[in-house]
């Protein structure tokens, strides 16, 4: 099964505390997200104290504008309380020697990073090596 995927990269590390805040956010956002009325199937999670990931079974019930909107309010909000940027399209995570960096886009190395363009879990599994 492959799940509709949003990734956002911070533009800096976040710390053991702020990944805990974002963690619990994330949960409790989940409990109650919903397309017209219908509960997502969804999964969230802070990837390498760097990135915000969010899944989305489409096969129960597709994300809407709506839902969207409200993922996307939810990591701005989290953002501001953190002073952490997650929307600067330029940032993406690369893996150098055993960690996962935050870098500027380079196309050179797109085939390498982790960024928001991506589209399924699949695709971010593959890259993270999961």
């Amino acid at each position: 099964m492959d799940l509709r995927t949003w990734v956002f990269v911070a533009n800096r590390k976040l710390t053991d505390v702020e990944s805990a805040q974002v963690e619990n956010a994330l949960q409790d956002f989940l409990a109650t997200w919903s397309s017209h009325g219908t509960p997502l199937k969804a999964s969230a999670f802070c990837f390498e104290q760097a990135a915000i990931v969010v899944a989305a079974d489409e096969l129960v019930a597709k994300a809407s504008g709506c839902s969207i909107d409200k993922i996307t309010h939810l990591v701005q909000a989290l953002g501001q309380q953190l002073n952490v940027d997650f929307f600067d399209r330029f940032n993406v995570l690369q893996k150098q020697t055993d960690e996962w960096n935050i870098v500027r886009f380079h196309p050179e190395f797109h085939a390498q990073c982790i960024s928001a363009s991506m589209v399924s879990l699949e695709e971010f599994n593959k890259k993270a090596g999961n």
